[in-house]
């Protein structure tokens, strides 16, 4: 790997732009990816690859991360390494406008009668083909036959469907037939998406917030026999319930159908780049199987293939009431409200004064939260009758507005302290300094009596730690009511300028609970004071 000079790297630009030249594609998309290929290598700030320790894909896969801190970066790009990154980025962006293109074009021969739709793609097929005979003769029309074999295996494909469908339509006796969806149910396949959701949330935790939270090797033992398998009963008997008797026996006959067919080991790599597109999302990476999250993805898997039996049994069930006539038309169980992460959000904002952990801690902590709070409000609005989704609203309203009553510390405040300090907020969340006073008492455990008289302590510690915990745990509740009443004006009720404002500091007659415990504070370093001197109690210093 090796630093480039100008001249190098406006040859590595003379080569992209000629290849540009050579795309089968209008001007105007050739325009716009010269002018792409310019920016990027000259004018744009560029991730340096060999200065920093970390990838630039975990960088991007979560850049609030405390880990990602002081990253280095070039103006334009001047590496060699860079233009690596660069060019498979290129390359995977070229694939998937291919593939975005070729699914455009056969949704618009999918209009057509099968017979001319194979018709149609035939000569697509054949075109390809003298395409490549050219190309043996000198005429590079096509740059790509590694493209063009997948193409062709595609298109020929779809031309044997198509000649199928046009068979079974030709020899049907009745041409009135049902329409069928086009995006057909895959009931196991929902169940490992959310697997993957899971997996990839859980990942995130631990990565992210590994001071206070550890991996737990039975965590998905316990999910998965529980949560999960109580969410897939319910989201069963919501499929079912507007459906008709008829439907509600294909879509249960199917998805046993399936529970046979997608077992655990013939799902196993499908789940492996399942979690990889997850975790990636909504990035496109192309997958590269690497040890560490193939171990990670593969534990989670086998928790999935113990316990697969009670998704089968759970579904064959709901089947077996049904040709019962226990189901179907009859009315269903009423949900219940999910509350685990309201309770956990709750909980982290018990007013925790003094402080017990570092106030940047807990500003994560809470963000964190707050993003599953969202989740479970969204599940229950769906779940819950139209006439119960304004009183749950309110319940979760009124909660966190009780707790809104501590917060005392108005954004002003806040403002004039990264002023003094010489500092800003985005500096201290994006890239800390271990030299700014300021950063280092956020990011610090609060101190306890002895620190305060060691050498070189910064008085102003508390109040900095006071001022950025008050605010920001204000600021994380006004904006999950915010959440809240964005979600009854969806639904028909409420209003979004309901949210409460941040506090406006009024003069006061009392003292305020800051300055009374300060006051306790001086009272008690005077007493200790006194007792290492061995000085009378009675020694007054303020008089």
């Amino acid at each position: 790997m090796a630093i480039l000079s100008d001249n190098q790297i406006n040859a590595h630009i003379d080569k992209l732009l000629n290849f540009v030249d050579s795309l089968p594609m209008g001007d105007n998309g050739k325009a716009y990816i010269r002018a792409k290929i310019i920016v990027d290598f000259l004018d744009t700030w560029q991730f340096d690859d060999e200065a920093n320790g970390f990838t630039f894909e975990e960088y991007i896969a979560n850049p609030s991360n405390p880990r990602f801190t002081d990253v280095q970066t070039t103006y334009g790009i001047r590496n060699t390494t860079q233009i690596e990154r660069w060019t498979e980025g290129f390359k995977t962006a070229l694939k998937k406008s291919r593939g975005m293109a070729l699914e455009k074009q056969l949704k618009e021969l999918d209009k057509l009668h099968p017979a001319l739709k194979a018709a149609r793609l035939s000569k697509s097929l054949a075109a390809i083909t003298r395409a490549e005979l050219f190309e043996k003769h000198g005429i590079q029309s096509i740059k790509d036959p590694e493209w063009n074999n997948q193409l062709k295996e595609i298109l020929g494909a779809e031309i044997t469907f198509s000649k199928e469908q046009a068979d079974l339509l030709t020899k049907a006796p009745d041409p009135i037939q049902e329409q069928k969806n086009d995006e057909e149910i895959f009931i196991v396949e929902e169940l490992e998406n959310r697997l993957a959701i899971e997996a990839v949330d859980y990942k995130r935790k631990i990565d992210n917030l590994w001071e206070t939270h550890k991996f737990d090797p039975t965590y998905f033992d316990s999910f998965i026999s529980g949560t999960l398998l109580n969410e897939f009963s319910k989201s069963i008997y919501e499929r079912i319930r507007p459906l008709n008797n008829q439907e509600i026996n294909r879509y249960l006959s199917l998805s046993l159908q399936q529970f046979k067919t997608h077992t655990p080991p013939k799902r196993h790599k499908a789940f492996l780049l399942n979690y990889h597109n997850t975790y990636w999302y909504p990035n496109v990476m192309e997958y590269k199987e690497n040890e560490y999250d193939s171990k990670y993805a593969t534990h989670v898997w086998k928790h999935y293939t113990n316990h697969f039996h009670l998704f089968k049994e759970a579904i064959q069930k709901v089947y077996d009431d049904f040709k019962a006539g226990l189901t179907g038309t009859s009315e269903t169980s009423k949900p219940t409200i999910a509350e685990d992460n309201l309770r956990i959000f709750l909980k982290d904002l018990e007013y925790n004064y003094p402080l017990e952990n570092a106030p940047i801690s807990a500003y994560h902590q809470w963000k964190y939260n707050l993003s599953y709070l969202k989740k479970e409000v969204l599940s229950n609005l769906i779940h819950l009758e139209q006439t119960a989704r304004k009183p749950y609203i309110s319940s979760v309203r009124f909660q966190l507005e009780e707790l809104l009553t501590h917060s005392q510390i108005t954004k002003d405040e806040l403002e004039t302290l990264y002023l003094k300090y010489e500092t800003t907020e985005e500096q201290l969340l994006r890239n800390r300094s271990y030299t700014n006073a300021l950063h280092i008492a956020i990011n610090d455990e609060p101190p306890n009596f002895k620190d305060t008289f060691e050498e070189g302590y910064n008085p102003d510690t508390e109040n900095i730690q006071f001022t950025f915990y008050n605010y920001h745990y204000g600021e994380i509740i006004r904006e999950a009511i915010k959440f809240l009443n964005e979600q009854a004006f969806e639904y028909g009720f409420g209003t979004k300028e309901e949210t409460p404002q941040p506090p406006i500091k009024k003069p006061s007659q009392y003292l305020n609970f800051e300055t009374v415990f300060y006051l306790i504070k001086l009272s008690s370093k005077v007493y200790y004071f006194k007792m290492s001197l061995k000085l009378p109690l009675s020694c007054n210093f303020f008089s």
